[in-house]
Formats: C-alpha cells, sequence, structure tokens
C-alpha cells in the first residue's frame, strides 16, 4: 500500500468510472478539470475524507484476507510506482497481485467468494486484487463504479488473466469478487481513453476546453462551459401544460398533507411536555434531547464561481 502515484496528467484505471459518467461522487468534468489543472503544475485538489482514510488504514488485512481465502502465493502489497499501457494513454496504481498457481474457482458463498460473469475461472499466474471499503450492505455483484471498471483496465494494462476485487462491507464482511477480461469492456475504456486524451490534446493546442457534456446537475466553473441551455422559451404542446397543471395540484396536495401533519405533531409535543418518551396504544413516541459539542469558529475557504441547472421546476400560471 503506498500514496497515489498515478499522474494526474493522464487518465488512470481509478478515475475511469468518473470519466464513463457511472460514479456516484465525480463527473467527466471533474476529471478532465482535474488533469488540465496538473498539466498547468497546479497542486492537486483534496479530495480525501474519512472513509478512504479508513480504505487505506485496511487495505492490507483486506488484500491478505483475500489471499487467504483465494490460496495464493507470492502475495505482494507493495507496489510504489505506476504501471503503463503499451499503446493507451493510461495508467494505474495496484492494491496488491498474487499467483493463483491454475486453481480452478467456483463461487462459493460460504467462503464469500463470487465468480462474476461465468461458472468458474482459472487463476493462471499472477492477478491483480483491489481492495474496496463500503458502509453499502454485502452484494452479490458490486457495481462497476466500485472496482470491476478499475480492474479491468489494471488486468489489461498488466496483462493479467485473472482479477480480484476484494470488498469489505461495513466493517464484518468481506466478499471477494472474481473477473476475467471482458473484451467488451476493455474496448469501451479504450475508446473511453482516447478520447479523453483529445479533449486534453486540444486544450493543449488551443487553450479551450472540450467539455463533456453536462448532466442534469452538473456544475460548470464558469458562464464558458457549453451549458445546453437557450433565452428563447420552448414552444410546448397542450400535453405540457396538463404535466404543468398536475404537478401544481399535487405539489399543493403535498403542502396540505404537509401542514396537517406540522399540526399533529405540534398537539403531541404538547401532551408530551417534558418527556423524552411517550407510550400511546401501540405506539412509541419519542423526541429526544441532542446534544452539540461547542465547534471553534471555521474560516470558510473560497470557491470559484459556477453555474448549476436548477434540479427542481419552478411553474407559474400565467393569467391571460
Amino acid at each position: 500500500m503506498v500514496n497515489k502515484v498515478t499522474p494526474d496528467t493522464m487518465l488512470s484505471a481509478s478515475r475511469l468510472p468518473s470519466v464513463m459518467g457511472i460514479s456516484r461522487y465525480r463527473t467527466p468534468n471533474d476529471e478532465l478539470e482535474a488533469s488540465i489543472r496538473a498539466l498547468k503544475g497546479l497542486e492537486r485538489e483534496d479530495i480525501g475524507n474519512e472513509a478512504m482514510a479508513w480504505g487505506n488504514l485496511m487495505e492490507p488485512m483486506i488484500l491478505e484476507d483475500a489471499a487467504r481465502r483465494l490460496e495464493l502465493v507470492d502475495l505482494v502489497i507493495d507496489h510504489p510506482t505506476a504501471r503503463f499501457h503499451e499503446t493507451l494513454p493510461l495508467c494505474c496504481s495496484l492494491d496488491g497481485t498474487g499467483d493463483g498457481h491454475g486453481q480452478i474457482i467456483t463461487t462459493d458463498p460460504t467462503a464469500g467468494i463470487y465468480v462474476i460473469g461465468q461458472d468458474s475461472i482459472q487463476l493462471d499466474g499472477i492477478g491483480v486484487l483491489e481492495a474496496k471499503l463500503t458502509s453499502m450492505p454485502p452484494e452479490d455483484v458490486p457495481p462497476l463504479w466500485r472496482g470491476p471498471i478499475q480492474l479491468q483496465a489494471q488486468m489489461d494494462i498488466v496483462q493479467a488473466k485473472w482479477g480480484a476485487v476484494a470488498t469489505l462491507y461495513r466493517g464484518i464482511e468481506l466478499r471477494v469478487f472474481l473477473f476475467a477480461p471482458h473484451q467488451a469492456t476493455v474496448k469501451k475504456i479504450a475508446e473511453v481513453t482516447m478520447d479523453f486524451q483529445r479533449r486534453l490534446d486540444a486544450w493543449q493546442d488551443t487553450g479551450t476546453v472540450d467539455y463533456y457534456p453536462p448532466a442534469d446537475d452538473e456544475k460548470w466553473p464558469d458562464a464558458r462551459g457549453p451549458f445546453p441551455v437557450s433565452a428563447e422559451p420552448a414552444v410546448l404542446d397542450d400535453s405540457c401544460a396538463e404535466l404543468a397543471a398536475k404537478i401544481l395540484a399535487k405539489r399543493k396536495e403535498i403542502k396540505t398533507i404537509e401542514d396537517k401533519v406540522a399540526e399533529d405533531e405540534e398537539k403531541l409535543k404538547k401532551l408530551l411536555g417534558a418527556a423524552e418518551m411517550g407510550i400511546a396504544g401501540q405506539y412509541q413516541i419519542s423526541r429526544p434531547t441532542r446534544h452539540y459539542k461547542a465547534q471553534p469558529a471555521k474560516m470558510v475557504p473560497a470557491k470559484d464561481a459556477y453555474t448549476i441547472r436548477q434540479s427542481t421546476l419552478t411553474i407559474k400560471e400565467v393569467k391571460a
């Protein structure tokens, strides 16, 4: 286990889910801007958090237990340098590698081992191990953004015939997901990589950023982004008017219900008085007290200006 060793000036395996638009945390344009920052010689943005810190701390134990379950030999969990693809502008770092000495593995839920996409897999030679830590409940198949895409790129870069994503769920259950190279995914990774590099090359040649089309709620750093909006009003048909009317009517219903709930809650609060909990027939009603520790004053760091598209519609009835 080492600190980040891949350069931000090019695409890396761990950033692929974001660039492919399947990450829960970052967008393709976040990664594009990160690489441009690196090409400018600026410091890497700090995106660390406590969850990531715990993941780094637990990584050796996750890898060692995964290797034990798979009966691997020659486990290596110290890979201090980046690995680079032979033909693509793509790199990766490795959490771990191990020799499967040719054994054939099938899914065994009692051992927390799951073969993905096929009935069995041969652990032929040195395979790639990727460690993950999550607060999500255990899954039989991990989501693409939490390991599988990254692993496919790592296997392609080091030409491994198998790989494993070892995920520790909620700190209490380890599951090891085994993958063979998936050629359709590898082909898509190559396409995404070349497109990402094309955008970096275009910026270096022209100084203009060729942004990815934004998601509905994606931020733009300033008004120069290719935001797909127009000042001209769209002419919509009667079906859109019906939808707008339905939305307004339902919002009124929701507001009425919320007001009634608030009124009833106020009545219960008065009846509870100073008690934190009360029993009413089969219902337990609680109004606990929360305590907050004193905190020192904090300076809010400066933020760049950005433009964001509103996630909810604003609907007003226009008087004729």
